[in-house]
């Protein structure tokens, strides 16, 4: 077996470094102070913050705001995501093989902020002249690859930080607690210009474009500084095409993968069509924004529930209760739905909101687990990898999701944005909405049924691992 060898080094110059081993799963990580986990979560507030614009104002900004069809927007928005189909993996592989002085992850942090701040202008803030198909599919996959190296780097590290079981979900429920503080404060954007006689999409897309811009550069340097990166020295590497052959022999991850391809699936469904459901079906344009917006802070107040819940049944339990709880509610949505119906808009955005931030929470605290399990079968410390996988899953499912919803929406329903719609086109709507979203949903239940890395189970993992390093 070989041995991995992990350092902790402060700051960005590495001047202080002590060793990391592997923790009782079971136990608190003293490293993870309050300090160290919100300059840890910060960057995922724009990266979220980036992300939610993409999936619920892009698509409609660009077809209904810049003269784009439909079709030709959901196919560029799958097209860029299915791209990184290619280079998630290989950005993955790349982190984990290549260190700095710094440490394993901070230097490919850096190097993204730029990447993503132009993408950001060129994105949000078009010049009307110069947009084109061409254009818009250039600086999606621009933007697209500058997300994948700081997100990956990112939730890699966060693997990385602790090995205890709970303290995991403690780490990526913090993160995730930030990530909806980013959405919900983004969101907030739109709204306020809303009420303040400012209904264009072009100054709410810019609006928010500034937002991520400001917090990038302001959010990333305390975590360069103040967040520990190990340092790890791997030994024999193994064969690139070897590792992705472990990999595909990982019957565990492709459980956890499929859930997360269903859920990305089934909330870019929700998340692309919302404004629309709101605004055309319900008929009440005016409070779609502000409905979205509670949406998510709802998501916000609920995560300390979801963390303490997958302290009681389990990370893969709370999991699939969070997902029979929101299929449930958009399959009884729809006898519920009408024009004009403020109550059940409501209602049904606020009590949706609470199951958002469970899945993204306990999947990633389960990859981090499944990087141990790894770990003692070959000796290395994958954690980029893995993560690249499911940033994959999680792009591909939001592909598909708006590529097909849209598709579906235009050529078989014949819905157009902006427009008056048939009877026909709004029920096509209603459908594609809540059934888009439950069926993928239960899909990703079906695939967490009898999960086999358990609490106890990890327990015995980390265990061996601290002894392989002890000798």
């Amino acid at each position: 077996m070989k041995q991995v060898t992990l350092q902790f080094c402060y700051g960005l110059r590495g001047e202080k470094e002590t060793d990391l081993s592997h923790q009782e799963s079971s136990a608190p990580d003293e490293r993870l102070t309050p300090k160290v986990l919100s300059a840890y979560s910060g960057l995922s507030m724009p990266l979220s913050a980036m992300g939610m614009p993409i999936a619920v104002y892009l698509p409609r900004f660009y077809s209904e705001g810049m003269g784009l069809s439909l079709a030709t927007v959901g196919l560029i928005f799958t097209l860029a995501r299915i791209w990184d189909v290619v280079t998630d993996p290989l950005m993955g592989v790349a982190i984990d093989r290549f260190p700095s002085r710094w440490g394993r992850r901070k230097h490919w942090i850096a190097l993204s902020i730029p990447l993503l701040m132009i993408s950001v202008w060129m994105v949000f803030m078009p010049n009307p002249e110069s947009v084109s198909p061409t254009y818009l599919a250039f600086w999606l996959i621009v933007l697209y690859v500058g997300y994948t190296m700081s997100a990956i780097s990112h939730l890699s590290w966060g693997a990385d930080l602790s090995t205890s079981y709970d303290s995991r979900s403690r780490l990526f429920g913090w993160r995730e607690i930030f990530q909806v503080a980013g959405m919900t404060i983004v969101l907030a954007i739109p709204a306020f210009l809303e009420l303040n006689g400012q209904p264009d999409q072009v100054s709410k897309v810019a609006s928010m474009g500034w937002f991520c811009l400001i917090l990038f550069p302001l959010l990333t340097i305390p975590m360069l500084i103040w967040v520990p990166d190990s340092k790890a020295k791997t030994i024999n590497a193994i064969p690139l095409l070897e590792t992705f052959r472990l990999i595909v022999k990982n019957k565990t991850i492709w459980r956890v993968l499929l859930t997360d391809l269903m859920y990305s699936m089934g909330t870019s469904v929700s998340g692309a069509l919302y404004i629309f459901f709101a605004a055309s079906y319900f008929e009440l344009p005016e409070h779609a924004s502000i409905a979205l917006l509670f949406y998510f802070l709802a998501s916000f107040l609920a995560m300390p529930m979801w963390m303490k819940l997958a302290y009681k049944v389990g990370k893969d339990n709370a999991l699939k209760i969070a997902l029979i709880y929101a299929v449930s509610l958009n399959l009884i949505v729809i006898p519920l739905a009408g024009p004009g119906n403020i109550i059940v808009l409501w209602l049904f955005t606020i009590t949706y909101g609470i199951a958002y931030g469970a899945a993204p929470t306990l999947l990633r605290s389960m990859i981090a687990d499944l990087t141990d399990e790894d770990e003692l079968k070959t000796g290395e410390k994958r954690s980029g990898l893995f993560f690249a996988l499911y940033t994959t899953t999680g792009k591909l499912g939001g592909a598909l999701g708006v590529g097909l919803s849209f598709g579906i929406l235009d050529l078989v329903f014949d819905f157009q944005p902006g427009t008056v719609n048939s009877a026909a086109a709004l029920d096509g709507l209603l459908y594609t909405y809540t059934l888009g979203f439950a069926l993928p949903m239960f899909v990703a239940y079906i695939a967490m049924i009898k999960y086999p890395l358990t609490k106890q189970k990890h327990e015995e993992i980390v265990e061996k691992l601290r002894k392989i390093e002890s000798q």
